[in-house]
């Protein structure tokens, strides 16, 4: 997990660092494939996982690098697989399995906050993901 920084010209908002992860770096994961720089054959129900997630005060932006041939979504989960839906990422077809491309979510700050466990599920279709970014806008 790495975070960056950008300022603000505003001084009375707080800006947070936006957070950085690699799908292939997940903490634990099931059904899927990992290989170095992605992680493929995300079906419905496969899930990767990610550990001590510090959303801090809150962020509302999810996004994530994906492949697909096919369109679909996933969800964004706290603490369990089976946990809080914070968002839901709709994609559609990149045109090939090895060509990728941004998309996200918003999700509600006033739950996306403090340390949690961040479960990427799939709901439909099929995908692959390199990486994702959570952010405040």
């Amino acid at each position: 997990i790495s975070t960056s920084s950008s300022s603000s010209s505003s001084s009375s908002s707080t800006t947070l660092p936006r957070i950085d992860l690699q799908a292939w770096s997940c903490n634990a994961s099931s059904g899927v494939t990992i290989w170095s720089g992605g992680v493929g054959s995300f079906d419905p129900g496969d899930w990767i996982r990610f550990d001590n997630v510090d959303l801090k005060t809150g962020y509302n932006n999810f996004s994530i690098e994906y492949a697909t041939t096919v369109s679909g979504s996933l969800e964004v989960r706290l603490d369990s697989a089976k946990g809080t839906l914070v968002g839901t990422v709709n994609y559609s077809s990149t045109g090939d399995w090895g060509t990728y491309k941004w998309t996200g979510c918003s999700m509600d700050p006033n739950v996306a906050k403090g340390v949690h466990t961040i479960y990427v599920k799939g709901k439909s279709g099929a995908a692959n993901l390199a990486r994702i970014t959570i952010n405040r806008n």
